[in-house]
């Protein structure tokens, strides 16, 4: 026999072949690699509690290894890749979202408006502390110093539900629990910065992001030079409450006291405001940075209404969508998705209305679940991997008990976008492996795969590419549920490995 048939012994015996590799390939696709299997029982994890697909990210051979693909599962933030890649197909990627001002009265030459100011949202979820005063900033250029009336708040492009930031893990005051508004400033959350204090030495200075009107900050906190910087946050007591008889809208005070490691350098803490009507963040925080611009205010910032025909006077435009998208996978930003899911709910403008109509979480869902369904629908495994009964988008973050999908359903989508042409920026926007974002401590496979992770009480899931030693780019997706799912982390970071080492 020549070198050649004995290096390719299927060229001898291609029927005996083919049934060997048929068999080997049906028992490669029915169970986990054995050193993945390893790390479930050492995690206490059954392996029936696990969803696993492996594919080539082209899409040109059947997947290589599948367990439980089918099965609908909780995938925590895993759902935010069913928002961004829809988002950047349907609206692309230089999409953006525009904040409206019109001005319901007189301009004076001395810049003193005799009415009041409209302000329409957009939903645009970029809009951070440091672009709010930018807006200001503008506004003052272009004129207006004094308002006379009212600073008048349009929310009316998302229509929905009281939102309680204690409903999902009764944490109110975490930022993740944030609800979605058409007028969102700073994630509706403040920042507290902590730093040695150059100018007191002993102490720790304390700041607060964005500041807030009527909202006072009182920080006495002494440096510890002895302490570690571990658990810095447990040796501070925070207290943020209203202040009695100060009036509507109420005086809030931030107290926070303590000790602060000398070793910690700076740090942030972000706080979800608590005030039981979010709306008044925004109101507060456009109050606030109006005066720091230097404008002054004779009425109130309060809800308002868009007058029909009013036309804008000067509209603030966000970065484009492929930012946000970055930002929403890279750090998992929930309300950040909340807020990009609402606008692929939005109707289209019309002649008679230039103006995308309102949007709900029902029509949202619709919007979305239909698109990743036709995407994803006619493929070589199932005819509609996508299906109602495989997918269930809930607010388009993740951060929900009722969304759900099948690692069949995620892993032909990230093959879809892979086929796309938005597929740079879908890709761009996942954390890199041991590198950045949520995945920072997948070190074993530093810079060979851009995953988006999901995390919660009982879950946790990766999806995304991962290339592997020959070259090829593969789809996996992993997902685990069972109440001691955090302890399957490494199981699933052995996972990555054994594809990316074995194509």
């Amino acid at each position: 026999m020549n070198k050649m048939l004995q290096r390719h012994p299927c060229r001898a015996l291609p029927l005996s072949c083919l049934m060997a590799t048929t068999l080997a390939m049906n028992a490669a696709l029915a169970a986990l690699p054995a050193e993945v299997s390893a790390a479930l029982s050492m995690a206490g994890v059954p392996e029936s509690a696990v969803s696993v697909w492996v594919a080539p990210a082209d899409g040109t051979a059947p997947p290589r290894l599948t367990q439980g693909a089918q099965t609908p599962r909780q995938m925590a933030s895993v759902m935010k890749l069913f928002t961004t890649g829809v988002a950047l197909q349907k609206l692309g990627p230089a999409y953006t979202w525009r904040t409206d001002i019109a001005l319901d009265g007189a301009l004076r030459p001395d810049g003193m408006l005799q009415g009041n100011l409209l302000m329409r949202g957009d939903g645009d979820p970029t809009l951070v502390t440091e672009r709010l005063m930018l807006l200001m900033s503008r506004l003052r250029q272009a004129g207006l110093r004094t308002i006379r009336g009212n600073w008048l708040l349009d929310r009316t492009a998302f229509q929905l539900d009281p939102h309680d930031p204690a409903a999902f893990d009764g944490e109110p005051l975490k930022p993740h629990n944030a609800g979605p508004d058409a007028l969102l400033i700073s994630h509706g959350a403040v920042l507290l910065r902590l730093r040695p204090d150059a100018a007191h030495p002993g102490l720790a200075q304390v700041s607060m992001e964005p500041v807030l009107a009527d909202v006072t900050l009182a920080a006495r906190v002494r440096l510890d030079p002895t302490a570690a910087c571990g658990d810095w946050r447990a040796h501070l007591q925070l207290d943020a409450q209203p202040q009695a008889g100060s009036g509507t809208p109420a005086r809030w005070r931030i107290s926070l006291n303590g000790s602060y490691p000398s070793a910690c350098e700076e740090k942030e803490w972000p706080l979800l405001w608590p005030e039981a009507n979010p709306n008044r963040h925004t109101e507060r925080a456009i109050q606030a940075s109006w005066a720091q611009a230097g404008g002054r205010l004779q009425g109130e910032v309060q809800p308002g209404t868009w007058p029909d025909g009013l036309r804008p006077w000067l509209s603030w435009v966000s970065p484009p969508l492929f930012q946000a998208v970055q930002d929403i996978n890279k750090f998992s930003n929930n309300v950040m998705a909340q807020q990009l899911f609402l606008t692929l709910g939005r109707t289209a403008p019309q002649p008679d209305k230039p103006v995308p109509g309102p949007t709900s979480l029902a029509s949202a869902r619709q919007v979305v679940a239909s698109w990743v369904d036709q995407a994803t629908a006619t493929t070589s495994q199932s005819a509609h991997p996508c299906s109602a009964a495989t997918l269930w988008l809930d607010n388009g973050s993740g951060l929900s008990r009722t969304s759900f999908a099948s690692a069949e359903c995620v892993g032909t989508w990230l093959q879809r976008l892979w086929n796309s042409p938005v597929m740079p920026e879908l890709v761009a926007s996942l954390p890199i492996t041991g590198v950045d974002g949520t995945a920072r401590r997948f070190t074993e496979t530093t810079g060979l795969g851009h995953i988006k992770t999901g995390s919660l009480d009982g879950v946790v899931a990766v999806a995304g590419i991962i290339q592997t030693v020959s070259g090829r780019r593969d789809v996996v997706v992993a997902v685990v549920n069972d109440p001691k799912a955090d302890l399957a982390r490494p199981a699933l970071r052995t996972l990555l490995k054994w594809a990316a080492d074995n194509p």
